[in-house]
């Protein structure tokens, strides 16, 4: 994933990156995910520079599907399963 920066001093200056490079987001949804990001990142327990890093990249793929720039591929089992739902009419 294409980054801004090689690396961001602190989380405002990366929280201004963002804001510049997702302008059609309202500032407020793109801290909102910043947020979430760094929690998820600093509750791992990274040092500051990594946790800089992989929250870039979690809230860029967030806003980047906010956006329609990528699609949520990912899909808990979206198929039908006929043999399962034999299985319940089997047991009922």
């Amino acid at each position: 994933m294409k980054r801004c920066c090689a690396s961001h001093a602190d989380w405002p200056t990366l929280g201004s990156h963002l804001v510049r490079d997702f302008r059609d987001v309202e500032a407020t949804v793109v801290v909102r995910e910043l947020g979430a990001a760094k929690a998820a990142a600093t509750g791992l327990g990274l040092p500051m520079a990594d946790a800089l890093q992989m929250s870039e990249l979690i809230a860029r793929h967030q806003l980047m599907m906010l956006t329609g720039q990528v699609s949520d591929g990912a899909r808990l089992d979206p198929e039908s399963h006929s043999a399962r739902s034999q299985l319940a009419r089997a047991i009922t």
